[in-house]
């Protein structure tokens, strides 16, 4: 018994040495695009349009991080961007909670047939329906110039506005705060409500501060789905006051090469706050997504 025992023991931390090695080969293939991208980033021109590959520069060029930062006005393609991505974040956990927490705790005729419907909706690519929400944007009633029917004026385009309306509720944000809601236990809504506390009451005083494990996945998403958004800002804004940063980017790609040491500087620039608010925030992802669960 005692051999078998140790040879289980063996193939066991073999299996599991075979699956970090391959953790770790996959980790490294993941990581070697950003660690050439911070290299790459303070090189000189001759290196890295050099015919050997060099992944160590010879000599920094920091010089590069202040010409991409003023090259493009960073500073307000941070502002515009941070605005759009703090009002859409906020406007995905606001409204997805109180979606979720209807299709969740309330009853009323078709509420799972809806649901369903909005599930549908999560299979349709955004690419599809970029131009009927770019007409609803161009014909909103009463904004840019426009009169009560739409007509006459710009709408909500080249404006915050327009920025964010297509961010403000995702399908995905309803699903997993619905699939919280519905682990939460039933008899302590049951004895809130008989003490008198009404359904809104115990949303915001119960349910709200005991959902921060999905609040802050929910968080997650929406922001890099926002900060990183290029499609959308590309449709809608015109003007240069207006622009994200991903837009900002496209701007070393010009009509005779890319400027690749300022692209690369600016995209660090651009990364750092991604980066940075994902290691904050992935304790928040692994307990929201094994909180959530998959519970019809």
């Amino acid at each position: 018994m005692a051999p078998l025992l140790t040879n289980r023991r063996q193939e066991f931390r073999l299996t599991l040495l075979f699956v970090y090695l391959l953790l770790t080969l996959g980790a490294l293939v993941m990581i070697l695009p950003f660690v050439w991208m911070v290299l790459t980033s303070v090189k000189v021109d001759a290196e890295i349009f050099g015919i050997t590959p060099r992944w160590i520069p010879s000599q920094f060029d920091w010089a590069n991080y202040a010409d991409a930062y003023h090259a493009i006005d960073m500073g307000r393609l941070f502002r515009n961007t941070t605005f759009v991505t703090v009002a859409d974040v906020a406007g995905q956990i606001l409204l997805g909670a109180m979606a979720g927490y209807v299709f969740a705790r309330l009853e009323f005729p078709g509420r799972h047939a809806l649901f369903f419907a909005l599930l549908i909706t999560m299979m349709v690519p955004f690419e599809v329906l970029v131009l009927p929400i770019f007409l609803l944007i161009r014909r909103f009633p009463l904004a840019g110039g426009n009169d009560l029917f739409g007509q006459g004026g710009i709408g909500l385009l080249n404006s915050y506005p327009g920025l964010i309306f297509p961010g403000l509720i995702s399908v995905y944000g309803v699903f997993i705060f619905r699939q919280f809601f519905q682990s939460f236990p039933r008899e302590i809504e049951d004895a809130a409500l008989i003490d008198g506390c009404s359904h809104a009451g115990f949303f915001w005083r119960i349910l709200v501060p005991n959902s921060k494990p999905v609040i802050g996945t929910m968080g997650l998403f929406s922001f890099l789905w926002t900060w990183n958004d290029f499609l959308w800002p590309l449709v809608v804004v015109k003007e240069d006051q207006m622009k994200t940063l991903q837009l900002g980017l496209a701007a070393f790609n010009q009509e005779f090469g890319t400027q690749w040491a300022e692209l690369m500087a600016a995209s660090v620039m651009v990364t750092v706050p991604v980066i940075a608010l994902f290691l904050y925030a992935q304790r928040f992802l692994v307990r929201g997504l094994a909180t959530t669960g998959l519970k019809g």
